[in-house]
């Protein structure tokens, strides 16, 4: 929706000075009336959790691999601090991770900690969401379904095999016994 907005400002003296300008004004998600929290329309829960795991770039032109620990995690992905900084946009693979996997993922952000650009704040934001931290019980929103319990599988019956051989249908046979 276009809008005509008119800035009028009267200076001492009875001056006046007018400023026409013509704006767009989006409507959109984030010019809604509804007040939202940052937390609301995050798709999963963040978690304090310090994991560590190894940081490595993908593309052989950025040659970066350190080992780090997570800040905070969530099923998008994590923040991590690191010596160096990494340019948003970069190809990473986080591996060692829980349950010796690893994940392909993105540098989302990277901001400095401090004054001094010893340490970086970096986001990470993986290729495919998921619980890669093996975080368990997991938090409701972090659309993981709660594995059934394992049932009992009889063994399969086998006939004319030891010990299976020992036994009759009339009941035990003990071998050296009369």
């Amino acid at each position: 929706m276009a809008a005509l907005v008119t800035l009028v400002s009267t200076l001492r003296g009875g001056l006046q000075t007018k400023i026409v300008a013509r704006r767009t004004i989006k409507d959109g998600p984030d010019m809604s009336s509804g007040a939202k929290s940052f937390e609301a329309e995050r798709r999963s829960t963040r978690i304090r959790a310090q994991i560590p795991f190894r940081l490595a770039s993908i593309d052989p032109a950025v040659p970066f691999s350190e080992h780090c620990h997570t800040l905070v995690v969530n099923t998008e992905g994590c923040g991590v601090r690191l010596t160096q900084p990494l340019e948003p946009g970069l190809a990473v693979l986080l591996d060692e991770l829980p349950g010796g996997t690893s994940a392909p993922a993105r540098v989302g952000n990277c901001v400095p900690l401090g004054t001094e650009g010893k340490y970086w704040l970096v986001g990470i934001a993986l290729d495919q969401p998921g619980n890669i931290w093996c975080i368990q019980p997991a938090p409701a929103n972090w659309g993981i379904d709660p594995k059934p319990a394992a049932t009992a599988v009889p063994p399969p019956k086998k006939e004319n095999e030891w010990p299976y051989s020992v036994f009759s249908i009339k009941g035990e046979a003990h071998p050296g016994r009369k």
